[in-house]
């Protein structure tokens, strides 16, 4: 054919459109969502240690890698939840000496237990501790200070011991007649009364008991009837695990012998 042949051919121009062809596109598009897909999978499931072990044993033997074992440490986070929610000494103690006081206020006549979220209170008689006017711890009364005194022993914390009376003023010569100082004294003679039992009889650490008297400003009833009066003369021993004796807000319970 001649060069004049040639140049009559007419040469079809490509119409094709630039770049990668469609279905190019396409098909990357599902390979991505795949691999998403099964890096979800991946994810969601937990590590066999066997096939973990033949597949970094494989690259190892591919690429030189070192195999080990995965890492199981507990995070750092769990730790800290734990250790968080750990109950203070003081306040793990007084689970115990609730519970055991319970036990005790129902089947003792001669005892009442009252109880918060972090506080304790023993409330016992004035007059199974005493005779009328007096400060000397009965003989009967020594069992039952025992007792007290084996809760107090378990509890890590400061128990005070409060001394309350009645309204009447003290009728014997070692108070002065007339002198509105009376019951405070009674009271205070009587609450360190009672920590000396406990520190002779028991061995109670000194250190974790606080005599204390409120003598006639806090009846439980009026002083107007024996029965009040009765009532008002007690010793009571309050166990503090908190900052303080009673949380507002939070309702106690009260348990007296059936």
């Amino acid at each position: 054919m001649s060069d004049e042949s040639l140049e009559d051919v007419k040469v079809e121009e490509c119409n094709c459109p630039k770049g990668a062809p469609r279905w190019v596109v396409t098909f990357g598009d599902m390979m991505s969502l795949l691999l998403c897909f099964f890096v979800l999978l991946l994810s969601f499931s937990t590590t066999d240690i066997i096939k973990y072990k033949q597949l970094i044993g494989s690259m190892k033997d591919a690429f030189g890698l070192a195999a080990g074992d995965p890492d199981t440490t507990i995070p750092r986070g769990e730790r800290l939840s734990m250790q968080f929610i750990e109950l203070p000494r003081a306040l793990s103690a007084l689970v115990s000496v609730r519970a055991k006081s319970a036990r005790l206020a129902k089947t003792s006549s001669d005892l009442e237990m009252e109880s918060g979220a972090d506080w304790l209170r023993l409330k016992v008689p004035g007059d199974a501790l005493f005779d009328s006017g007096e400060f000397t711890v009965k003989p009967g009364a020594k069992p039952l200070l025992d007792q007290i005194g084996d809760l107090i022993n378990e509890f890590d914390g400061r128990v005070i011991i409060e001394g309350h009376t009645d309204g009447n003023p003290p009728t014997t010569t070692r108070f002065p007649e007339g002198s509105y100082l009376g019951n405070y004294e009674l009271g205070a003679l009587r609450a360190v009364a009672v920590l000396g039992h406990l520190v002779r009889s028991k061995s109670v650490d000194v250190e974790k008991l606080v005599p204390i008297t409120f003598g006639e400003v806090k009846p439980r009833e009026t002083n107007e009837f024996m029965e009040g009066r009765a009532k008002n003369r007690r010793v009571e021993f309050e166990f503090r695990a908190g900052s303080k004796a009673q949380v507002s807000g939070v309702e106690g319970e009260i348990i007296k012998p059936e």
